[in-house]
């Protein structure tokens, strides 16, 4: 962007609104407090999350002698479910504020996990799947609510913050429930329950409400005065760029959901590994997270800037599905979490946040409930056709065996390749790309 025009467009906005320190002040927003305090309640939750999900496909194929098929159902059960209440969560945070629906959400969760341990049979696990996806609007409150408060500068290294967050309930919990769950795979979710509960005080007690009535009244004024300046016609949500944005989330969300959602049962196929097993592995890959989400990505985006650390995840992630199928030994998982967690932490922060540019603060929920939209659309497709792959085992090619580890790979490899396409497009189209606030229209 021209440094003229940029100074020019800043002086205009500087004499209309408030500046982000000025708002955070305004509205009594301590900004480290709030942040410090999101990322506790993101690490409760995920915590007790972390201790079930990744034991789950291995209970219900083991326990109750589901196919592999059946739990691609289970998880694209609750994705379908979040698909079609997400965008309402995150419209209605913007309406009436974050805490209020957040906390809403979060007793869902806790109900939920509740369903699970009480479960006797298929169509009650299911039904605790399908209820919470129905009541899972804490990814898209807790995303805006981290927009709120803060602004573009430090916007994709909070986010890498989130991911933190989520990374250390992810070093406790899969170890703590697969420890547990070695006892009885009930035990986990009733602690869950516990945890989910824990949740729920604390965001009551300390959670200070980043969009309160007064400035959700400010935003409204300001949105009457933006169609007024434009002749009385409304801001759409969803221009092109958002659209475009939106669809980039959805593509990178079924090669990472594809992978991720069938590593349980991929492990205990492939490797033989115990619940107990499982459990440390994902242990191992939330320090991981930890490290790259909390430490690194500040630190690599500060250095190198967000556009040349997108293009070398995305990079790095069409080597690491093409690799996938070759993973013949069980060391060589804990080799390829790396790189997998590290393009997978920086292209969905910088796509997000790329996003969130594209939009005024006033829209912001939406948006991220969108987004949580697209990742629901991508864990409906992926976990079917993933664990189809598996139930299939072994196809032929032109007198060649093909095994479910090579589908799998090929699959999310093309999609990557897709992803690289639509930034470069992306990137063209868009001078600005990822330097901006202002609106962006493709052409």
């Amino acid at each position: 962007m021209d440094t003229k025009t940029s100074g020019n467009s800043e002086s205009k906005n500087s004499s209309t609104r408030l500046s982000h320190k000025e708002k955070l002040t305004k509205y009594n927003i301590n900004q480290r407090y709030a942040l410090f305090t999101i990322l506790l309640t993101i690490f409760i939750d995920v915590l007790g999350y972390s201790m079930l999900m990744p034991l789950l496909p291995t209970i219900v194929t083991q326990t109750f002698g589901a196919s592999n098929f059946t739990v691609g159902l289970m998880i694209a059960s609750n994705a379908l479910a979040a698909f079609m209440f997400a965008p309402l969560w995150g419209k209605i945070s913007d309406k009436i504020g974050r805490k209020i629906p957040l906390i809403i959400s979060q007793i869902g969760t806790l109900a939920s996990f509740m369903i699970l341990g009480l479960s006797d049979s298929i169509p009650i696990i299911f039904l605790s799947r399908i209820f919470d996806g129905i009541m899972s609007g804490q990814m898209p409150i807790i995303r805006a609510y981290i927009l709120d408060i803060t602004d573009e500068k430090t916007r994709s290294a909070e986010m890498g913050k989130f991911t933190a967050g989520m990374s250390f309930g992810m070093i406790f919990g899969p170890s703590i429930g697969g420890l547990l769950g070695v006892i009885n795979w009930r035990l986990p979710a009733f602690i869950a329950s516990i945890l989910a509960a824990i949740s729920v005080i604390f965001v009551l007690k300390f959670l200070v409400e980043s969009m309160p009535h007064e400035r959700r009244l400010a935003l409204k004024l300001q949105k009457r005065q933006n169609i007024e300046e434009n002749n009385g016609v409304k801001e759409p949500v969803f221009t092109k760029v958002v659209t475009f944005r939106l669809f980039q989330l959805f593509i990178i969300s079924i090669a990472f959901t594809m992978i991720f959602s069938t590593f349980a049962l991929v492990m205990n196929l492939r490797y033989n590994f115990d619940v107990g097993m499982i459990g440390m592995f994902a242990t191992f890959a939330g320090i991981i997270m930890m490290i790259i989400g909390g430490f690194l990505m500040k630190v690599l985006i500060k250095n190198f800037g967000e556009k040349k650390m997108l293009l070398f995840s995305i990079g790095l992630g069409i080597f690491t599905f093409i690799s996938y199928p070759f993973l013949y030994e069980a060391w060589l998982l804990f080799i390829y979490i790396i790189p997998f967690i590290f393009m997978n932490i920086f292209i969905r922060s910088i796509i997000q946040t790329n996003l969130s540019k594209s939009v005024n603060e006033d829209k912001q929920g939406i948006v991220s409930g969108w987004a949580t939209n697209m990742f629901s659309i991508g864990q409906i497709i992926a976990p079917l056709l993933g664990y189809w792959y598996l139930d299939i085992g072994e196809i032929m090619i032109v007198g060649l065996a093909i095994d479910a580890y090579f589908l799998i790979g090929i699959t999310c490899t093309f999609f990557s390749l897709i992803l690289l396409i639509l930034v470069l497009i992306d990137i063209k189209k868009n001078k600005n790309f990822l330097w901006s606030n202002e609106k962006l229209i493709l052409k």
